[in-house]
């Protein structure tokens, strides 16, 4: 979980400190399973990467403590949609 956490952030938090196995050890003790972990990273980097404010809290205990169920259960973002997303031009 917290090597594909730094492929999305680009950051480098360590998968063998204490507190990090810690929170990670609790989810899974209630219940959650790998495919969880990856959507509430998926979700939040989505939401939070690109804001000045949020992108500081995609770290391993915003992300995998005790919200962990509520950001699971989130809706994703609706998509902005940007001129640039449409090829306005027409091809006949």
């Amino acid at each position: 979980m917290i090597q594909y956490l730094n492929q999305k952030k680009n950051s480098a938090y360590k998968p063998t400190t204490r507190k990090n196995k810690e929170l990670i050890r609790a989810r899974y003790r209630e219940g959650f399973i790998l495919d969880d972990f990856k959507n509430v990273i998926d979700l939040k980097t989505v939401e939070w990467l690109n804001d000045p404010h949020w992108s500081k809290y995609l770290r391993p205990e915003t992300l995998f403590g005790t919200k962990f169920e509520s950001y699971l259960n989130q809706k994703p973002p609706k998509k902005k949609w940007r001129r640039e997303d449409f090829d306005l031009h027409d091809e006949e």
